[in-house]
């Protein structure tokens, strides 16, 4: 009966604790989609209604569904994710997301922090995690649930986006906490090893590296698996199992979130955003951006500046 009785607290306090987090960030949400905080690297996300689904590029980054419910293509694995569920990237990866569950009356509400490998590694080395599991599969996204701990932590991290004035003194200790929190959920030994030393200087994350950095230039798989240090067909494989996708498709998209990004931001044509992030043909670059937008690049940037 015991043994009961504490499940039973363990999760009454994790569903009070996950209610009263989507309140306060439902609260702080002014717009629909993306809200940032005042605290760099943390987000909030509120929408009234489901979407369509859409290509996303993750940083690394835990995410956590506050209210409502998202699903998440990333290769072939469909991954659902409902309040209390959270997910983890260590690297960028693209994925195909959409949010399936909101309503005006509830809303679907979430929070995304950036994290930051280099300290979460030394966290763990601090809780003697610092050897890394070498059964872990590598794969470039790990999913968990939220402890009322963990949830607790977000809570006060939150808050502190509402007095700014004490992020300088604390935004760091509670992030750290938080790392500790993720550190001891099922997602523990998975991020042990991706943000250890010698994960993050392996063959395929140094060439991952050198991709993100020359997006722009020809592509030659030789190279890239030179770099590694492996054999084209083993880094082909390794590069998929990490990213969810091909080295040549990682590329593209890293070129068409660039262009979206140039569009967005300095208010380039699409013409002048295809041959800078390195682009020889307009029409190929038209044809490559709508299929993963959904729209040519006018109109989708156009449609994106109403949001």
């Amino acid at each position: 009966m015991k043994q009961f009785q504490a499940t039973d607290e363990r999760w009454t306090s994790s569903q009070t604790a996950l209610l009263g987090l989507a309140l306060v960030v439902q609260s702080v949400c002014a717009s629909e989609n993306a809200n940032p905080s005042r605290l760099s690297g943390l987000k909030f996300f509120k929408l009234s209604q489901p979407d369509e689904p859409s290509r996303c590029f993750y940083e690394p980054c835990i995410a956590i569904i506050l209210s409502g419910a998202k699903r998440v293509m990333f290769d072939q694995d469909d991954m659902l994710f409902q309040p209390g569920d959270f997910f983890v990237t260590s690297i960028d990866v693209p994925t195909s997301a959409h949010v399936i569950e909101a309503s005006a009356a509830k809303p679907y509400v979430s929070l995304v922090m950036r994290i930051d490998l280099h300290r979460l590694h030394d966290v763990a080395k601090k809780m003697g995690l610092s050897e890394p599991d070498a059964s872990v599969d590598p794969v470039g996204i790990a999913r968990g649930r939220a402890s009322a701990e963990l949830l607790d932590a977000f809570s006060r991290l939150v808050d502190l986006t509402l007095k700014p004035d004490n992020i300088p003194l604390l935004a760091d200790i509670i992030q750290s906490e938080i790392y500790v929190r993720l550190l001891q959920s099922e997602a523990g030994n998975w991020l042990t090893r991706m943000a250890s030393e010698g994960y993050r200087t392996t063959g395929v994350v140094r060439a991952l590296e050198w991709l993100k950095s020359n997006y722009m230039k020809p592509l030659r798989i030789e190279e890239l698996a030179a770099l590694a240090a492996m054999a084209s067909s083993t880094f082909h494989h390794n590069f998929r199992r990490l990213t969810g996708t091909s080295p040549l498709q990682y590329q593209k998209s890293l070129r068409l979130y660039a262009a979206r990004n140039l569009m967005l931001t300095e208010r380039v044509d699409a013409n002048t955003a295809a041959v800078r992030v390195g682009y020889e043909s307009v029409p190929q670059f038209s044809r490559e951006y709508s299929r993963m937008f959904g729209a040519p690049p006018r109109r989708d940037v156009q449609t994106a500046r109403q949001r």
